[in-house]
This record gives C-alpha cells, sequence and structure tokens, in this order.
C-alpha cells in the first residue's frame, strides 16, 4: 500500500465516518475530511487521523488528491464531484449516484478519462461473487426468477433517520432510494439490466417522516426474460436480507445479512451452505476502500460503474413514478378482462 496517498473524504457523517475507519485500515496514511460542521470535524479528528479538514468543497479544490469519496446527500453528488474532479486521480461517489438524471451528461464527460465508480458496496461481498460465478457456470440452469425480501428496524439501527437526508425524498431520502436501491443494483449485477418496472410504495410505520419506509417491485430483466420481485420495509423486528435465484435446473440463495450462500438442485431436499465469508461488516468497506486505492494507481477499475449507477438511477426513478399506477381497484372491478 503506498501510504504517501492523499485521500479526501467529503463530509463526515455515518458513511463518512465509515469510510474514514475503513481508509485507516487499510492503511492510507494521508486522510483529509471535508465537512461544513466545526464539531463533527472536531469529534473525527479526535476519533482518526486526519491529515487536514476543510470546511467547505471549494478549498479542497484547492489542492489535488488521489482519491476522493463523495458522501454528501444524494442530491450534492454531481454538483460535488464535479468541484472535485480536474484535481482528483480517482473518485468514489456513494449511492445512489444522485436524484436526477439532468447533470449526468456532465458528470460523464467529466469522469471520462478517470476511474470513477459509485459505492454499491454489495457487488463487492465474497458471497455475492461466489453466487454470480455459480451462474455464469450454469449451476442452476437457466436463470428464470428472482426474488428479495428484506428490511431492520431503522430506529434501531439508524436512529438519527429523522434528521438527515432520509427524512425527504429531494435530499435522497425514502426506501426506494435508501435500502431498495442496493437491491436493485445487486439484482442487476447478478442478472442484467432491468427492462421494465412495477413499484408500489408507502409510509407504513417510521415515525417523524412521511417518505416510503416500505417498497414492492416487480421487474423484467435480462431482455425480459427473468422476473423479478422484491419486498423491502425498514420497520420489521428481524435484520434480514435474503435473496433467491431460480433456474431450471436448481435455486442459489444469499443470506447478505450471515454473509453466506447455498445452491439446491433439483431432486436434493437440503440446500448446501457456504461457510460465512465475512466476520465484519468493514470488511466489504475495507475491500472498497482497496478497490478504490488500486484504481488511483492504475492497477484495476472500480467495481459499479457510472453507467450502471446510471442505470440503477433510472431503476429508483421509475420505481418512484410508477406507484399508483395501473391499479385495479378491486371494488369497482367487474371481473372485465381485454
Amino acid at each position: 500500500m503506498d501510504d504517501r496517498m492523499n485521500v479526501l473524504i467529503v463530509v463526515g457523517g455515518s458513511i463518512g465516518e465509515r469510510h474514514l475507519r475503513c481508509f485507516g485500515q487499510v492503511g492510507a496514511e494521508h486522510i483529509s475530511l471535508c465537512d461544513s460542521s466545526d464539531a463533527i470535524r472536531q469529534q473525527l479528528a479526535k476519533r482518526y487521523k486526519i491529515a487536514s479538514a476543510f470546511s467547505a468543497v471549494d478549498d479542497a479544490t484547492r489542492h489535488t488528491w488521489d482519491a476522493v469519496v463523495i458522501c454528501t446527500p444524494a442530491h450534492l453528488h454531481v454538483e460535488h464531484a464535479l468541484a472535485l474532479l480536474p484535481t482528483t486521480r480517482a473518485m468514489l461517489i456513494e449511492k445512489p449516484l444522485a436524484t436526477t438524471l439532468d447533470a449526468l451528461p456532465d458528470l460523464f464527460e467529466a469522469a471520462k478519462d478517470k476511474p470513477v465508480g459509485v459505492a454499491y458496496v454489495m457487488r463487492g461481498h465474497p458471497a455475492v461473487g461466489c453466487v454470480k460465478k455459480l451462474l455464469s457456470d450454469g449451476r442452476i440452469g437457466a436463470l428464470l426468477q428472482v426474488t428479495y425480501t428484506g428490511g431492520q428496524h431503522f430506529p434501531t439501527y439508524r436512529p438519527a433517520y429523522r434528521d438527515i437526508y432520509y427524512a425527504r425524498r429531494e435530499t435522497g431520502g425514502g426506501a426506494v432510494q435508501d435500502a431498495a436501491t442496493h437491491m436493485f443494483d445487486l439484482v442487476q449485477y447478478l442478472v442484467g439490466r432491468f427492462n421494465s418496472v412495477y413499484c408500489d410504495h408507502g409510509h407504513q410505520a417510521l415515525e417523524g417522516v412521511d417518505v416510503e419506509d416500505t417498497v414492492h417491485l416487480i421487474a423484467r430483466a435480462n431482455e425480459g426474460r427473468v422476473m423479478v420481485s422484491l419486498a423491502l420495509n425498514q420497520f420489521m423486528a428481524p435484520n434480514e436480507s435474503v435473496l433467491q435465484l431460480n433456474g431450471d435446473r436448481g435455486s442459489l440463495r444469499l443470506h447478505l445479512h450471515e454473509h453466506r450462500y447455498a445452491i439446491l438442485n433439483h431432486g436434493e431436499s437440503r440446500w448446501q451452505w457456504s461457510e460465512t465469508l465475512v466476520e465484519d461488516r468493514d470488511d466489504l468497506f475495507r475491500l472498497q476502500a482497496e478497490t478504490l486505492l488500486a484504481a488511483a494507481r492504475g492497477e484495476g477499475s472500480m467495481r459499479c460503474s457510472l453507467d450502471d449507477a446510471r442505470h440503477t438511477l433510472r431503476i429508483n426513478l421509475a420505481a418512484l413514478e410508477s406507484a399508483g399506477q395501473r391499479v385495479v381497484a378491486l371494488d369497482d372491478w367487474q371481473g372485465r378482462c381485454s
């Protein structure tokens, strides 16, 4: 590891602090922070070894960086990426890429000669890598269907949700843009791009916000050959995340909350489970940090390209737009079909 590399983390919220911690743990010695809050800068400087601190992105643009991580709310991602790209060798942008498609052409133009990726961290999960290889090797035959169920109790795991970006859809809040987008991207990564989307979402339980906390999505992917069903909420008691992929010869299952996977072929009665492949959730972020630093040295590429992240953003926006459309109200339905 080249400990002379200059790394900048833009904004020190919970995800920014995780990046600070994990970059330090993989040997990046010169890590700087940009955050407008004096209290946050002082607090994180006490916890971590920070080379320098900036109160504004404009101040950080006067320096050159080997690697930059953009952790601001999603509606500011493109603005801050464009400001820092001229003085940056490689960049990681937190998910989702943005909240609209409007400024993406400018970002793609600015980033065309640099490694820039988006932090869909599940792409680097070892269990996901194993499942992707089993799919490509044809171990369950032709893939036909993907189902996902998951969620967690947000007041337990993200108690500050009322006071951060999550509270407003315009800043990237709500379950579609916050949690479900990880699964949209993961399915795209494993199966292929989505071709159509229908989504029902709503605010069911979370106190103190009006954004959706529950998402039900159905889609077609991989030229329409794969049917996708996803259900997620942010108030259920268990912290679980289960993805199943069903082919014409067998099935694969990912227990992301347990960091393991399994295969079951037709005619068998028991899942064949892997060992636990990740001991600590920070392992995924350390792998992500190593990927960014390697890309900055010209030794590899980012796991999630801007083009893939743009497609996932389109899924986000289509899901938000489709809710409530083409719904059959059974109270008024007379059983007609066309």
